[in-house]
This record gives C-alpha cells, structure tokens and sequence, in this order.
C-alpha cells in the first residue's frame, strides 16, 4: 500500500468522481483509476460502487475512509510538529465567529498574521454564535469565537469582553437616550429578531422570562445584513451590540440606544477544538484573536468591558 493511494482515495471519496479527484489533484485520471485498482486487489475488498451518476463509498469502502482521514491528519499534523521545532509556524486554521464581529476583528486580525506568521492559512467561517459552538463541537472549526448562551454553558473557554446589547432604531426616529434603557422598557416594541436557536436569542429570551418581560417578536430572520435593512424601515426595532451598526449609526441611518448593562449584556468567549491536539498554528490564531479583541476594545473600537484574565 503507498501512500499515495491513499491520498488518491481520500480526494476520490470526497469528490465521488474520477475527473473531479483528477482535477483536484492534478493527476491523470487512468493513474487515479489504476492505483485505486491496485489498492482494492491488495484489499481484497470493493471500495466504491461505480454509477452513471458517480462513484460511491461502499460499507468497506466508509470503514476505508475513516481510518484514512485520521492517517492523513495525522501525517500533517506530524509535518507542521516537526517544521515547529524549527520555529516555522504555518498551517490551516479554521475560525468561526459572528457576522457581528467578523467585519471589525478579521481585517486587524489578517494583517497581524500576515506580518508575523505568513505560513498560517487562516479560512474564516461566519455564522450564528449557536452555529459557531454546533460547529466547534463538531470538528468542523479549530478556533471560535461566541458569545455564552444558556445553551453553551459547558464549554471551558477564555472570557474575552462583556459586551453591552443596544435596542436599534431607524434614523428617521427620535435620537437615543443618554440613559440606558430598561428590559422592561423593550416590551411592546414590535421586534426582528433571530430565531429561537441563536445564542443572542436565547440570551433574551431566558432574561426577558426571569424579569417577567413579554417580548413582541413580528419577524425571525437569520441574516444580519437583512436584520439592519428591516430596522432602516422604521416598521421594527433589533437588539445586537454596537459595533455591528456603528457605520450606519454614523451616517444616520440607524440609532441606537443601549440597554441597561447590569440587566442584559453579552459574554465574548474564545474556545478551540478538543477533536484534535492543538498546534502552534492553532495558539497563534487564538493568541491573536484575544489580543486583537482586547486591543480594539481598549481603544473604543469595540464596545466593551475586557474580562479579567
């Protein structure tokens, strides 16, 4: 068995097709079929089910694949241990963090890297803060970002900010108080928010529950770009914090009115993998995420009380 046959047959599993895994490893596709052919005769098994639509994974051939990925991780993770003793530090790591926060903190964040550690692949992943820790439990991000919700609890992660919650408005509306407002004080506003399954939902939801407060939600909507654009209509309001609105605070568009810290207000935490040991490529992405954070929030970037280490 060579090794690779088994890089052969990792690309021909995920593309389910010949020309594809040809493609995508630059290779011959009667080289990819005759080593696969080999592979199987010194097997004695069937690897993939040949179809008019494709090539598909039989029970042998699931079994294959597990073992295979885990080898070929394994071999890269050993490369990078290696290239790091001679302090080379690179590798792809996967961030995940809100849409909130991935427009202020990815572009300080990049040019860092790209300054101090230009072998590392940075590939950022925007979603939801429920979807960013699904994704982290799962082992589909190394490094992430979000915000503790009832629902995320259990994770053992760093405290990076406490971030204050604002009640946004259109700019056709009255300007904000100087004062912070009330939970109590959101009840009766028709709302857009977030479904059920986000963290800044949750959040609400299980405070807005504990003081008594009945929220009047008119629409669920997961996209935060639409979110805003609904909020410019004058017809509803939103809550998020204010670095997601600050250009469109400044230009008028939108107004935004914060929310009493000490009855509402969100935990920024920073948490990495635990499906796989963590590189030096993994802890400089962290590093740099917590530094980037801190420093844009001690210089009023970024809205927020910094968490004591």
């Amino acid at each position: 068995m060579e090794m690779r046959q088994l890089y052969y047959f990792a690309a021909l599993a995920e593309e389910t097709s010949v020309s594809r895994a040809a493609v995508k490893l630059s290779v011959a596709q009667p080289a990819i079929s005759r080593q696969l052919r080999l592979l199987e005769e010194e097997l004695g098994v069937t690897l993939f089910h040949r179809t008019g639509r494709g090539m598909k994974l039989t029970s042998a051939g699931r079994f294959f694949d597990t073992r295979v990925r885990k080898i070929l991780t394994d071999l890269k993770e050993l490369e990078h241990d290696v290239r790091e003793m001679k302090g080379v530090v690179e590798g792809k790591v996967t961030l995940g963090m809100p849409p909130t926060e991935s427009h202020i903190l990815v572009p300080p964040l990049l040019q860092t890297l790209r300054q101090n550690h230009p072998g590392v692949d940075l590939h950022i992943v925007e979603a939801f803060s429920g979807d960013v820790s699904e994704l982290l439990t799962t082992g589909h991000i190394d490094v992430a970002l979000f915000y503790k919700a009832p629902r995320t609890k259990h994770y053992v992660a760093d405290e990076l900010l406490h971030e204050s919650l604002y009640l946004l408005g259109s700019g056709d509306k009255p300007g904000p108080s100087p004062d912070p407002m009330k939970v109590r004080d959101l009840a009766g506003r028709p709302l857009v928010l977030p479904r059920r399954r986000h963290g800044l939902r949750a959040l609400l939801d299980q405070i807005c529950n504990e003081m008594g407060v009945e929220l009047d939600v008119a629409y669920e909507v997961d996209s935060l770009m639409t979110l805003i654009r609904m909020v410019e209509t004058g017809e509803v309001s939103t809550i998020l914090p204010f670095n997601a609105v600050q250009r469109d605070v400044a230009a008028g568009r939108i107004t935004a009115t914060q929310i009493d810290p000490l009855e509402l207000r969100r935990i920024l935490v920073l948490a990495t993998t635990a499906h796989h040991p963590v590189r030096a490529a993994m802890r400089i992405v962290a590093q740099f995420c917590a530094q980037t954070v801190r420093s844009l929030a001690a210089s009023g970037e970024w809205q927020g009380i910094i968490a004591r280490s």
